[in-house]
């Protein structure tokens, strides 16, 4: 609505300030459809990209990028537009002042949103947790993280008292919030007099929190939200944690894939921007190339390793050279660290702005891999991840990707535990699939490319 606000004055105010109100009627009249175009291509890229679902962190960059996106979407289709009619859609003075205005308006409006009214009281949302262990602490943790927009509160623990197999102990207060007991009866009595608007299972028990879905259910119906831990992770943190994975689980994951239908369309995007980025980006080849073979004049420039890819395929991945040569001729296999010392003074520019995967974009073009996937392993590395790390081979399912979820959420790591926590950001990727989501990526991936730094979580 807000977006609609801004377009509605943004071209009434480029249509008088460029022509005056003696001729605003008529170009009104004469160019309805160039902006109606207008405005459906920003409302739609604008969707694509995501910024009309409900924001739980706030980015100034991503919400720039996003601007950009929806502008440069907009003029695509007012150029395709005027091309096949063979007329002007829309006047160059008209348009620019209308994108300026329109520009000023949204981004300001956006600003005062996420950064004044969505964090008052006013749009405060309050929660309940039913439980009282580490697993509630944690969740509390999680939504009320400075982070999350709108702000949220946890106004009381809920303990279940017929399920408990001793007399359980009094109300209490701890950590300054109620834990409250109440049998599985009053339960949804109880949260209606709380006011909460919801509600979060944070038993550590699945077979008794079973017992609280008849209540549950009907508080869903009524307009309170109610989530599992899973659900809470996924939605405020973007990641699916193992200990709430199973294969039932994942067996619903794989029936409620996008990727079946979309795999086509993201196929011709793959090769599209491959092939942009591959005759746009030679200039850099070049420049790369040149400065490898200076430091090293006796080696090659590019590096290819053996990977795995979809459905345990192997194939060849493509880097520019930044280690030195024989780097793991003593070592054999070893994980490259933040620090490594096998990493040339070049070789750390090279990573650091993400410039050594440049090459990918053949192996992109050959299909071994695409745009956006959970970052393809050595053969050796998945043999002992797939040993100690639970459904790791979940990863195999779709195709490697030049970037992916876990690269922009999670920061650099070369330990078990590191590949643990960033498989829980691919089984979410995998879970909620998007062209959207995959658009999200790779803005993120800009902004690691151009700062040159990672995002952690």
């Amino acid at each position: 609505m807000m977006d609609l606000a801004c377009l509605f004055v943004a071209t009434i105010a480029g249509v008088y300030l460029r022509l005056g109100g003696d001729e605003a009627a008529e170009y009104f009249s004469r160019n309805m459809q160039g902006i109606v175009l207008l405005c459906a291509g920003i409302l739609v890229a604008n969707y694509v990209a995501g910024s009309y679902r409900m924001q739980h962190t706030f980015s100034r960059f991503n919400m720039v990028v996003t601007w950009l996106f929806s502008l440069f979407f907009a003029l695509l289709l007012l150029a395709v537009t005027s091309y096949s009619m063979m007329q002007t859609t829309l006047g160059r003075g008209v348009l620019a002042l209308t994108l300026g205005v329109y520009s000023l308006l949204a981004l300001s409006l956006k600003l005062v949103l996420y950064q004044h009214m969505f964090r008052g009281q006013v749009f405060l949302c309050r929660c309940v947790i039913i439980g009282e262990g580490g697993r509630a602490i944690a969740l509390r943790r999680v939504v009320e993280s400075d982070f999350v927009l709108p702000p949220h509160k946890v106004v009381a623990n809920i303990r279940i008292t017929d399920m408990e197999q001793s007399e359980p102990p009094a109300d209490a207060v701890v950590d300054g919030i109620a834990v409250l007991n109440c049998p599985v009866a009053n339960l949804d009595a109880l949260i209606r007099s709380l006011g909460v608007s919801l509600v979060i299972v944070g038993r550590e028990d699945p077979e008794h929190a079973s017992l609280l879905y008849p209540k549950l259910k009907r508080l869903r119906f009524e307009g309170v939200e109610v989530l599992s831990p899973l659900s809470v992770y996924e939605i405020y943190r973007g990641m699916s944690p193992l200990e709430f994975i199973n294969e039932e689980i994942l067996m619903q994951a794989s029936l409620e894939s996008s990727l079946p239908l979309v795999r086509r369309v993201k196929r011709l995007i793959d090769l599209t921007v491959s092939i942009l980025a591959l005759l746009v980006l030679l200039p850099v080849f070049a420049i790369i190339y040149v400065l490898i073979k200076l430091s090293a004049p006796r080696h090659p420039a590019f590096y290819s390793q053996t990977r795995v890819g979809q459905f345990g395929r192997r194939f060849e991945i493509l880097k520019f050279r930044s280690m030195a040569p024989q780097a793991e001729e003593s070592s054999g296999p070893v994980w490259a660290s933040v620090h490594d010392p096998r990493i040339t003074p070049l070789g750390h520019v090279l990573r650091r702005f993400r410039l050594d995967e440049l090459p990918q974009f053949v192996n992109i073009l050959r299909g071994e891999m695409s745009l956006v996937g959970p970052r393809p392993e050595r053969p050796e590395m998945i043999r002992e991840l797939e040993a100690q790390v639970p459904f790791f081979s979940e990863r195999e399912m779709i195709p490697p990707g030049l970037t992916g979820w876990a690269q922009v959420r999670y920061p650099y790591g070369a330990t078990i535990a590191d590949a643990s926590r960033k498989l829980e950001f691919d089984l979410y990727y995998m879970k909620h699939l998007s062209l959207s989501l995959d658009l999200q990526i790779l803005l993120s991936t800009l902004q690691i490319v151009m700062l040159g730094k990672e995002r952690g979580t």
